[in-house]
């Protein structure tokens, strides 16, 4: 730690990309500016799963146990037909320590627990202010902010793109992207009480699919999925009207639309995938959705954004006086694993989607079959699905090479 350099961190976007890598910075001792177009942090989203590899960035940052505390821990989770009938059944405890099974927690309390940990910190969060544009100088990059005092430039070592799939800092940064074809779309929502546990899993049928988690607090996260083009046929359409249509594919939701009367609050999404040919261009760097935007479908695209987070900070502070190698072996290290999680996510997202006729029965077969799937492919997939690329639990599991800088001892040790 003597050889560190003392940098400024400005970092667009105060969402968990953002929040999560501005802790890490500050942990070490950098300047951190976070700038966020809203003009409060409130409540946001709905619920959020945060698995194995998410597990092991916020041990390391030192939240862990509180979002354990304050979500509700999933050891197993169901694969349901549309009237509820179990399908598989997936037990994360038989292949990962308690420690690290999926946590489902609503996404506001996620964000809460990273921004008093920031504050705390003396992290410098500027709300008010959207971003027009960034500016990539090689030496000193620039974020142009629109405020209500008008327009201001922040510079920095480093300006991080942590500002989602419509990132700004991606698409004035001169980064090559594409942005593939949208598959699939969403509603989510909150209900304030638990359910029965037999209630809980993921439903499918005739191309959409539906499901409902427990969350901490005596809360149930739901939500509601189909192609792009289902999803987008609902815009405009009353609550009734969907409540109707919705709970006569899936019975078993009723159990949280009846309570819901209107469109409110709830969470309408259309997902799309974004890649990236490099998620660097000199000292401008994206995270998370901002940089690799994937399908919900296996619950990692948060997850990959706080692996991204502590990432990118263990590889500046290896190789604190050649930022650029730093950047190079940072997106090295991480873009394997991410790509075959995003793929995976894609392609069942394109399955799970499909309504022609005998789409769902065959969906049922291959559910069926994969319950005779051997030992050692029933655990290379929990790990897959936990975002775990070796055996073990440690930071090179989750695709992490360089050790963090203010850990004394490894992260497995804890998961024994």
């Amino acid at each position: 730690m003597n050889n560190r350099i003392e940098r400024r961190i400005v970092i667009a976007g105060a969402g968990i990309a953002g929040l999560s890598v501005a802790l890490a910075f500050r942990r070490v001792g950098h300047d951190v500016i976070v700038v966020e177009r809203t003009q409060s942090l409130g409540t946001v989203g709905a619920g959020i799963l945060v698995q194995a590899n998410g597990l092991v960035v916020l041990d390391a940052l030192g939240l862990g146990n509180a979002v354990r505390a304050a979500g509700s821990s999933c050891r197993a989770f169901n694969l349901r037909d549309r009237h509820g009938h179990l399908l598989l059944r997936t037990d994360f405890d038989a292949v990962l320590p308690a420690q690290l099974c999926p946590i489902s927690i609503h996404r506001a309390e996620l964000h809460r627990i990273l921004w008093d940990a920031c504050a705390a910190a003396g992290v410098s969060l500027q709300l008010g202010h959207t971003v027009k544009r960034v500016e990539p100088n090689e030496s000193q990059p620039s974020l142009v902010c629109e405020t209500g005092n008008g327009e201001i430039r922040i510079s920095g070592d480093f300006v991080i793109g942590a500002d989602g799939v419509k990132s700004v800092v991606r698409d004035t940064g001169g980064f090559v992207s594409h942005l593939d074809p949208i598959v699939e779309g969403s509603v989510q929502g909150v209900a304030p009480f638990s359910l029965p546990e037999h209630l809980y899993g993921e439903y499918f049928g005739a191309g959409e699919a539906c499901g409902m988690l427990p969350l901490g607090g005596a809360q149930t996260f739901w939500f509601w999925g189909g192609s792009g083009k289902t999803v987008s046929g609902i815009e405009g359409m009353p609550f009734p009207e969907w409540h109707a249509r919705v709970c006569k594919s899936f019975p078993p939701m009723h159990q949280v639309l009846d309570y819901q009367k209107e469109w409110g609050s709830l969470v309408r999404l259309i997902h799309r995938s974004v890649r990236c040919a490099s998620w660097s261009r000199g000292h401008v760097i994206l995270i998370g959705d901002a940089a690799h935007a994937m399908s919900p479908n296996l619950g990692q695209g948060a997850n990959c954004a706080l692996v991204d987070a502590l990432a990118l900070v263990c590889h500046v502070e290896a190789l604190p006086a050649n930022p650029e190698k730093a950047l190079k072996q940072f997106e090295q290290n991480r873009r394997p694993l991410v790509e075959a999680i995003q793929q995976r996510g894609h392609e069942e997202g394109v399955l799970g989607t499909q309504a022609w006729p005998g789409a769902e029965l065959l969906f049922k077969l291959l559910i069926r079959l994969a319950r005779f799937t051997s030992g050692a492919r029933h655990r290379a997939e929990i790990r897959m699905l936990s975002g775990l690329d070796y055996e073990g639990f440690d930071l090179d599991a989750i695709g992490i090479e360089p050790p963090v800088p203010w850990l004394t001892h490894p992260l497995q040790r804890d998961y024994a």
